[in-house]
């Protein structure tokens, strides 16, 4: 019997696929940056798959800012 995957990821879950410590995951999640993200009762935390690649897309596809100066490009950071 093939089981249907789940809508959310857990935190577990959503660490591999971000390849991050599931602390780091934690405290991203308490700050409330990780969209798609609430948390049932005293600390189970789901994270909806849709909207939190939804969001990763929309973020990842915004040109990066460049300034121009004295004909050549330069990046945000001056660097």
């Amino acid at each position: 019997m093939c089981m249907a995957q789940s809508p959310y990821y857990s935190v577990g879950e959503l660490s591999e696929v971000l390849r991050v410590s599931t602390k780091w995951l934690y405290q991203q999640l308490n700050k409330g940056n990780i969209p798609g993200a609430f948390k049932i009762g005293t600390g189970n935390w789901f994270i909806d798959r849709d909207t939190f690649h939804e969001t990763l897309k929309a973020k990842a596809q915004k040109p990066k800012p460049q300034r121009k100066e004295t004909g050549r490009t330069v990046s945000r950071h001056d660097l």
